[in-house]
C-alpha cells in the first residue's frame, strides 16, 4: 500500500503544478558533462601476482533538453551517458541516469533511471580533495578480485557482501538501487529544511527492462530486493558565517521469499551526517547502516550488521583544497564462516584548480583490511599504501 501512496503523491504534485501549460514551449538542449585520468602507485603485503602502476579514466557526457511552461511549470528529461568497461570486458558506453523531471512551486518529480533522495542529497565527510563525489575511489586500487573457483584474493578482499550491496565497502550512500527504475519526490526548501521519497519497484530492473519476477534465495547472501521506499531529509543554514548542513535517510524493501531452512533478512537501512564551516574550515562526518540487510540469518551461518562511517576536515582557500580523512566499512565477510570483516582508510590530499572547470588533485592512503578468511595457517589479512594523482575536468 505505501509504494501506491508514494506514487500517487508524486502524481497529484506533478498535476497540480502543471495546470494549464504550455504545450508548444521551445525546448533548450544543454550539454554537460565531466571527465578523469588517474595515474596510481599501490605497495600492499598481498601483492602476488600484482603489479605497482596502472592508469585509469573515465568520462560522462550529460545531455538535458529542457522547456518552461506559461504557468512556471520547468520540465524535461536528462541522459548521462559514461564511458565504461576496459580490458577483457571491452570498451562500452551506457547511461547510468536516464529520466524526465517536472518542477515547480510543489518541488520536483523524478521519472526514470536516477539515483534516489537520499543519493542526491546526502551530508558526509567534506572530501571535495576528491574527484567528482567518488569517496570510495580507493577500493578500485587495493583488489579484490578472486582466481578460479577458490576463495583466494589477488590483493585484498573488499569483494561481495557489503561491496556488492552497496557499490564498495566504503560507499557513503544508500546506493543499493542507484542504477533502477524509480520514482523520486523532492520538496522546495523550506527554512533551510527539504524533504523527499523514492520508490523502486526492484533494484535491478532499469531503461526499457519489465521484470515482474519475485527473486528467490539463491545464496547465503542477496542483494536484489523489490518495492524498494526511501524517505529522508536535510538541512542546510549559515548562522553568522558558520555554514550548518546535515541529512538523514531511510530505507526499506523486500528480500527473496524465504523457502523452508532460510530466514532472508529484508532490506532495512539508514544513514546521517552533517558537516560545520567556518572561515575556510569544514569538519563532518557520516554514518551509513545497512545491518543484516540480504543475509541468511539462519543456524550455521555467522550472520554481522554491516555499517560504514567517516570523519574528516578540509580546508579551502582560493583554487586550493586540502583535507584528511578516515574512513571505515564492516560487514560479514564470508557468512560461511564466523568472524566478520573490515576495511579502514587514513586519507589526506590536495587540490588545486587550474582554470574553470580544470582540476589538478593528488591523494596518499594508508589502508588495512582484517578479514575471517584468515586462518591459522594462512593469513589473508592486508594493508598498504596508495598514491594517486589526477587531473579532472567538468564542464
Amino acid at each position: 500500500m505505501n509504494r501506491y501512496l508514494l506514487a500517487g503523491s508524486a502524481a497529484v504534485a506533478l498535476a497540480l503544478g502543471a495546470g494549464a501549460a504550455n504545450a508548444q514551449a521551445k525546448f533548450e538542449v544543454k550539454v554537460g558533462g565531466d571527465a578523469y585520468f588517474e595515474a596510481g602507485f599501490v605497495d600492499q603485503d598481498r601483492d602476488q601476482g600484482l603489479r605497482s602502476t596502472e592508469f585509469r579514466n573515465r568520462m560522462r557526457l550529460v545531455v538535458t533538453p529542457t522547456a518552461k511552461a506559461d504557468n512556471g511549470l520547468e520540465y524535461g528529461a536528462r541522459l548521462r551517458l559514461r564511458s565504461v568497461g576496459g580490458g577483457s570486458a571491452g570498451r562500452t558506453t551506457d547511461n547510468d541516469r536516464a529520466y524526465i523531471f517536472a518542477q515547480g512551486t510543489f518541488g520536483q518529480v523524478q521519472l526514470g533511471v536516477v539515483n534516489s533522495f537520499n543519493d542526491q542529497t546526502y551530508i558526509t565527510s567534506p572530501q571535495d580533495y576528491l574527484p567528482l563525489g567518488i569517496y570510495d575511489g580507493v577500493t578500485a586500487w587495493i583488489g579484490g578480485a578472486a582466481t578460479g573457483n577458490a576463495p583466494l584474493f589477488r590483493g585484498a578482499d573488499i569483494g561481495g557482501g557489503l561491496a556488492s550491496l552497496n557499490g564498495s565497502l566504503l560507499a557513503q550512500s544508500l546506493t543499493v538501487e542507484n542504477n533502477a527504475t524509480k520514482l523520486v519526490y523532492i520538496s522546495p526548501r523550506f527554512a533551510g529544511f527539504q524533504a523527499g521519497f523514492s520508490y523502486t519497484p526492484r533494484n535491478d530492473s532499469s531503461n526499457t527492462d519489465v521484470n515482474r519476477v519475485k527473486p528467490v534465495i539463491s545464496s547465503n547472501y542477496n542483494t536484489t530486493f523489490t518495492d524498494l521506499v526511501e524517505v529522508g531529509a536535510n538541512y542546510v543554514n549559515n548562522f553568522g558565517g558558520v555554514d550548518f548542513k546535515a541529512s538523514a535517510g531511510y530505507f526499506w524493501g523486500k528480500a527473496a521469499d524465504d523457502v523452508a531452512g532460510t530466514n532472508l533478512k529484508n532490506l532495512n537501512a539508514w544513514q546521517v551526517g552533517a558537516q560545520v564551516g567556518y572561515a575556510g574550515f569544514t569538519v563532518g562526518g557520516g554514518y551509513l547502516d545497512y545491518g543484516k540487510s540480504g543475509q541468511n540469518d539462519v543456524t550455521g551461518l555467522f550472520t554481522e550488521s554491516a555499517r560504514v562511517w567517516t570523519a574528516g576536515v578540509q580546508y579551502a582557500t582560493g583554487p586550493i583544497v586540502v583535507g584528511a580523512n578516515y574512513k571505515e566499512g564492516k560487514d560479514a565477510g564470508d557468512v560461511a564462516i564466523r568472524g566478520n570483516r573490515k576495511l579502514q582508510v587514513v586519507e589526506v590530499g590536495v587540490g588545486y584548480t587550474v582554470a574553470p572547470g580544470l582540476t589538478l588533485q593528488a591523494q596518499y592512503d594508508y589502508f588495512k583490511v582484517d578479514t575471517d578468511l584468515s586462518t591459522a595457517t594462512v593469513d589473508r589479512d592486508d594493508k598498504g599504501n596508495v598514491v594517486m594523482v589526477r587531473s579532472v575536468l567538468a564542464f
